[in-house]
């Protein structure tokens, strides 16, 4: 079932400004009304409710790549669980990649992907209910069925976990990696090798660092 997916964003994103800027300043604008119903129109297809009221607060995150950083640096924009939020026009150009979207995606579309700059993507989708799915673009094959681990069957119960995690050090996302701070980032590690200087944000809930 559907919730509210803004109060999980909020907390998320104003955890960010007050302890992770370079991943706040990572965030867009909200898109207008207009640009979704034009990205709808050239993917033919209409965008989920719930990723419609998220995107227009917040239309993806910047591509790291066209920032002023060591391109070996992790990049800000991965605050989302180790994943860039899409903005509209990446939503198209993901979904629109890689032969007939129609038979690869059905439903479903996609909103998150772990590395912004290369393809074939890999990443997250969500449907018409708000269902999530994982895909993969490299194995050909469509999304997966809805996700049911770790703890987030829809997209306000992504969000929900991600902003437990960042702001209480909780929750069923706190098994797989921890949130921490990388040169003024939220990056979710611990970061492997001596040269990657990394801060969890709870230590005191079972931080591996």
């Amino acid at each position: 079932m559907m919730r509210d997916v803004l109060p999980a964003w909020a907390a998320i994103t104003d955890w960010l400004a007050v302890h992770a800027p370079a991943s706040h300043a990572t965030l867009r604008p909200g898109a207008a009304v207009a640009a979704v119903r034009s990205a709808e129109d050239e993917l033919g297809v209409g965008l989920p409710a719930d990723l419609v009221t998220l995107l227009m607060m917040c239309d993806g995150t910047v591509d790291a790549s066209a920032l002023d950083r060591d391109p070996d640096e992790y990049a800000p924009g991965l605050f989302l669980a180790q994943h860039h939020l899409l903005p509209l026009e990446a939503i198209v150009a993901v979904r629109n990649s890689g032969g007939n979207a129609e038979q690869f995606w059905g439903a479903w579309v996609p909103f998150a992907v772990a590395d912004y700059s290369l393809a074939p993507w890999g990443g997250l989708a969500v449907e018409a209910g708000g269902r999530l799915a994982t895909f993969s673009q490299a194995d050909g094959e469509p999304p997966s069925g809805p996700l049911t681990f770790p703890g987030y069957g829809c997209l306000s119960e992504f969000l929900d976990t991600v902003a437990e995690a960042v702001t209480q050090g909780t929750g069923p996302l706190m098994t797989e990696a921890t949130p921490g701070f990388h040169r003024g980032a939220l990056v979710w590690g611990p970061l492997p090798g001596d040269g990657a200087p990394w801060t969890s944000a709870h230590p005191e809930n079972g931080s591996t660092a």
